[in-house]
């Protein structure tokens, strides 16, 4: 274990997630290997799917709210003809249907009947809480819960190849949206059934698989000291957010959670029009706080709502 100050940096982690393991599989084994540090994940993945998993470190973990974490991009595979309890290829088969002989123009066209927003049906083996618990400890024990659909957004559904009642497909969503419920109402929609065959998440907002390690590429960089090499800063975590940069007085006044006038972070007309957006404060090249834009009677002003760094 390391227990220098690297090991307790703060940033995120870009895990490629191998299948057979879920999200909090793979924080538990880079827990492990540091010293004790606060850490967790964003957009869990079910066990049978990869791809990339931001793992929070840190003081990194209070900064989830202000995350850009959309869209969601994922490929996969879907199985027509198979219906299992849970949705996907690793539930219990409960309908083994004859797939029809659909023409490439028909499955597109449903495809795209499921673009737009959409009310879909939550799988029953899902995190999703009922009464406080959640709706997997229902199936398990075999308890039928009505759930209300859920909302989503799905940008982009679309067909990518099909190998006999095997279809590759690619799609791009909101959060919150359960590939497994899209992937069961195009199979209702088609009339033979369908269930997720395997999945691979290759966004999650600012967070893309190209920049993400393999889970035993991290591990070892971990166990070699190398593991901020590995890390991606707060500071880029949040790039999406305009920055202003403080020095002097201001750092302090920042650290104590004040409010900042432009005299301190000389945004001039940069905050017009804008009150209520989040904007990084930096002191030095580091994260100092998150700050949202208001105003009161005096003009409009920065407030701290999510400071990182601690005063001295």
């Amino acid at each position: 274990m390391n227990d220098g100050a690297q090991g307790h940096a703060a940033g995120v982690y870009l895990v490629d997630k191998p299948a057979g393991i879920t999200s909090l599989d793979v924080v538990r084994r880079l827990k492990k290997l540091i010293a004790p540090v606060r850490m967790g994940h964003t957009g869990t993945l079910d066990p049978m799917a990869t791809g990339v998993l931001a793992v929070c470190v840190g003081e990194a973990t209070k900064l989830v709210p202000y995350m850009r974490l959309e869209p969601k991009k994922y490929q996969g595979d879907l199985q027509l003809g198979l219906v299992t309890d849970s949705w996907d290829i690793t539930g219990k088969v409960v309908e083994n249907n004859e797939v029809p002989a659909f023409s490439v123009e028909r499955l597109e066209q449903v495809f795209g009947e499921l673009e737009g927003l959409q009310s879909l049906e939550p799988p029953v083996f899902s995190a999703i809480k009922h009464k406080g618990r959640p709706l997997y400890t229902y199936a398990r024990q075999g308890v039928v819960v009505d759930t209300p659909p859920r909302e989503t957004f799905i940008e982009e559904f679309r067909l990518l190849r099909r190998e006999g009642d095997l279809l590759a497909f690619e799609l791009t969503c909101s959060r919150g949206t359960y590939v497994r419920a899209v992937v069961h109402e195009m199979g209702k929609r088609l009339g033979c059934g369908a269930c997720l065959q395997s999945l691979r998440r290759l966004q999650c907002g600012r967070f893309k698989i190209e920049d993400a390690f393999p889970l035993e590429e991290l591990e070892a960089f971990i166990e070699s000291s190398r593991q901020v090499e590995a890390l991606l800063p707060p500071a880029d975590v949040l790039d999406h957010l305009d920055a202003f940069h403080v020095e002097g007085q201001s750092e302090r006044t920042v650290l104590h959670g004040g409010p900042l006038r432009d005299a301190d972070a000389g945004y001039g007309d940069a905050l017009e029009g804008r009150l209520g957006e989040r904007f990084r404060i930096m002191i030095g090249g580091d994260l100092a706080a998150v700050a949202e834009a208001r105003s009161d009677s005096q003009g409009v002003f920065l407030q701290p709502i999510r400071v990182l760094l601690r005063a001295a």
